[in-house]
């Protein structure tokens, strides 16, 4: 049948088997190129916004944990009020990464990470709260102490110096040996009450500096010898005065150890609290650097599926050359030999007239 064509029509035909050959070569890399074009718009649409927001999410966090701890330690405000701050720029971040994972359906664990971290946070505002709380009791016991600590040593100086005032009395008046050791031991013993106080003073301020609950559970017991010695000076006492005076040094050295008592208290619950906001800021952080490592263990493979179109699209294109070429070689002496021949043909036919 190819021997009977024409010979325009054996070119036509060549021709368009080279044209088949290149637009299918053409097709195919464009398919491959449209595949490597989806995988780009993934990598800069989807997984690089993933790690990018969910980085941003862990920055956010680590900012919340440093200024609440910062709170929690110091009792500053500011670090409060920056904390705050902070937890409303995570809580923009994880919106930010709710609505990457809504437009691209195919974030999945961004998506589930983002609500799991979003409830994280929550647990941890609520946290912040309690903190907030527990700062805010420490701070109206320490103004009530300092109240109850004046009051207690103001008494006690009154006291002694009404012991001075009547030991002096009896000095002037040449009272005998008896009352002159009776009036020195209640001073001795009111020196020792109000040596006890400070002792107390001392542990508390140690105690909440050094963050030693120890030290104030050693200085809640010192109340008992000061009551102890309350106890004793009141059953020597007859003058109702001193004897108002020693109940309002009692009452105020009660108060104050109900003062350290609520303080510990709520320093014992400030612990607590820490512990449950480290490990919600852990879960947070932890469910983030997933989040991460995912996106770029999905870059990765995005990557490397773009690589491996190109190269396929580079292949597809080297070997349809080298056919196109060599079909073209073949159909150039196939053509060349149909022109040839029949032409020769002719010119033997022309010698032989």
């Amino acid at each position: 049948m190819f021997r009977k064509m024409k010979i325009g029509g054996k070119l036509s035909l060549a021709f368009g088997v080279l044209l088949l050959i290149f637009a299918g070569v053409g097709a195919m890399s464009w398919m491959n190129m449209r595949e490597v074009q989806r995988e780009a718009h993934a990598l800069a649409d989807e997984a690089v916004p993933e790690m990018v927001v969910a980085a941003s999410v862990q920055q956010a966090a680590q900012s919340v944990m440093y200024e609440i701890r910062g709170y929690g330690y110091t009792y500053e405000p500011r670090y409060l009020e920056q904390g705050r701050q902070k937890l409303v720029e995570i809580r923009n971040r994880l919106k930010e990464a709710t609505d990457l994972a809504a437009k691209f359906p195919a974030l999945v664990r961004l998506r589930e990470n983002a609500a799991k971290a979003s409830a994280a946070v929550d647990q941890y505002a609520a946290l912040v709260d309690r903190t907030e709380a527990a700062v805010q009791a420490i701070a109206a016991a320490r103004t009530r102490g300092d109240t109850d600590q004046q009051e207690f040593f103001q008494l006690a100086e009154a006291y002694l110096a009404s012991q001075n005032e009547a030991l002096e009395g009896h000095i002037q008046a040449g009272d005998g040996a008896d009352r002159l050791r009776d009036r020195a031991k209640k001073i001795n013993q009111i020196n020792g009450i109000i040596d006890l106080g400070n002792s107390i003073q001392i542990a508390n301020f140690q105690g909440q500096t050094t963050r030693n609950p120890a030290l104030l559970e050693e200085a809640m017991k010192t109340f008992d010898r000061v009551d102890a010695v309350l106890a004793e000076i009141k059953s020597t006492t007859a003058q109702q005065a001193n004897l108002d005076q020693l109940d309002g040094i009692g009452k105020a050295g009660a108060n104050y150890k109900a003062v350290l008592a609520e303080i510990l208290k709520e320093w014992n619950l400030l612990e607590a609290i820490e512990k449950d906001r480290g490990t919600a800021a852990a879960s947070v952080l932890a469910l983030a650097d997933e989040v991460v490592r995912t996106g770029a263990t999905n870059a990765g493979k995005i990557a490397e599926s773009a690589v491996s179109s190109l190269g396929s699209t580079i292949l597809v294109i080297l070997i349809a050359t080298v056919v196109a070429v060599l079909f073209g070689g073949i159909v150039a002496f196939l053509m060349t030999r149909s022109l040839t021949v029949p032409l020769k043909r002719v010119a033997e036919l022309a010698g032989m007239a």
